[in-house]
């Protein structure tokens, strides 16, 4: 088995991995709650894609990582 050993740097990154993925569920809850409070469909549909963008960058960084 190899010792790795976590860096600042490391835990840093997955920090901010970690992060955009609350920042993502609450952009897709505002995407929701939009909708459903009659802002319209726009409104929400610009709150979902924002949202899934920054879920799908996160989790592609944090496998990368």
């Amino acid at each position: 088995m190899t010792d790795q050993k976590t860096t600042t740097a490391d835990r840093r990154y997955r920090i901010y991995q970690v992060v955009g993925i609350v920042v993502a569920v609450l952009f897709l809850a505002l995407g929701v709650t939009a909708f459903l409070a009659g802002g319209g469909p726009v409104i929400a549909a610009i709150a979902v894609v924002g949202g899934l963008a920054v879920l799908v960058v996160s989790i592609i960084m944090m496998v990368r990582t």
